[in-house]
């Protein structure tokens, strides 16, 4: 019992950590790039790309269609929100 609550507390604080973007702040940040809706967004998870750097490299599945697509992308949160570093790329 005191390992899993270890186990719990070492991943709540991890995603504390890290900032990540809601559905609908990185539909917002996406514009017109990879256009979305935030319902057309799942999956999404970031790391950050450099300790102490405000910049996080993402990856999120986006729907095409009726078929889901694995994107990524290196975000940064500034004043006004999330902005895209570099343009979004499909992820092998």
């Amino acid at each position: 019992m005191k390992r899993a609550a270890l186990v719990l507390v070492l991943l709540t604080g991890a995603c504390v950590a890290t900032p990540t973007p809601t559905r609908d702040e990185l539909a917002r940040a996406l514009g017109e790039s990879a256009p979305a809706v935030p319902t057309d967004i799942t999956h999404i998870a970031c790391e950050p790309s450099n300790p102490g750097a405000s910049e996080v490299a993402c990856r999120w599945r986006q729907r095409d269609g009726r078929r889901w697509q694995d994107w990524q992308s290196h975000l940064a949160l500034a004043g006004d929100g999330w902005q895209l570093v570099d343009a979004p790329t499909l992820r092998p």
